[in-house]
């Protein structure tokens, strides 16, 4: 297999590094976690949430794999919760988040020979868009489809669809919302995260607009939250 060139980028969660890419080095381990008095990780965060050596990205046989390393709070791909000790392969455009959303990243991988080259955009969404009817979420490639297009939310808009999707068909609470959507706003004299019902409406209402026609399957539950109820 050729080489991979692997890289991170930080979508969340405050950081002493700067850069907008991180790179991912063939023979090294890259260490993520808090900054504690003179130790500093290789991806240093800042939160209480994130425990000192949280978890480790490296490389074996040319893939490119993540180890949670006893997190006190865990480590998800993907919001799948990955088993501590125990690697797992990572893909390109995999999402990772420590500590509930406390540190999100995106990690990336290209094989040295497309670095140099100027890619091709992928065929035109249109000759797909009668293949799939309805709202189609992707969860190994992260893809979101309307009527078989993919359509791109902001992260908190794709945060609330993507646990609205997972319960379809049941009652998703205001406090679930707030603590999947905001995890970045728990403090540690207050459980849920500081987020209004005011602001969970509003961003219904913005998801409601983006799905077009699909928006209606939103259904508020009164005095409780909302619900997706996709019609099979």
């Amino acid at each position: 297999m050729q080489n991979q060139d692997g890289y991170l980028s930080i979508n969340q969660g405050e950081t002493l590094i700067k850069q907008e890419r991180i790179p991912i080095g063939h023979n090294d381990n890259i260490i993520l976690g808090r900054v504690w008095k003179d130790v500093i990780p290789d991806v240093p965060f800042t939160s209480q949430y994130v425990s000192r050596k949280h978890a480790l990205i490296g490389i074996e046989d040319d893939h490119y794999f993540i180890v949670d390393l006893m997190s006190k709070h865990g480590t998800q791909i993907n919001n799948t919760t990955i088993k501590k000790n125990k690697p797992v392969f990572l893909q390109n455009g995999d999402i990772i988040s420590l500590a509930k959303g406390t540190a999100v990243l995106t990690f990336y991988c290209y094989p040295d020979s497309i670095l140099d080259a100027t890619l091709e955009f992928p065929a035109a969404a249109t000759e797909h868009s009668h293949d799939t009817k309805g709202i189609s979420l992707n969860t190994a490639r992260r893809e979101i489809l309307i009527d078989g297009v993919q359509i791109y939310l902001t992260s908190k808009d794709t945060g609330l669809l993507w646990l609205l999707y997972q319960s379809n068909g049941t009652a998703v609470s205001y406090d679930e919302i707030k603590i999947t959507v905001w995890p970045e706003r728990i403090s540690f004299e207050n459980a849920l995260p500081d987020v209004g019902r005011e602001e969970i409406n509003t961003l219904v209402y913005r998801l409601r607009k983006k799905l077009g026609k699909y928006g209606q399957y939103i259904i508020s539950v009164p005095r409780y939250g909302y619900m997706l109820d996709l019609k099979e």
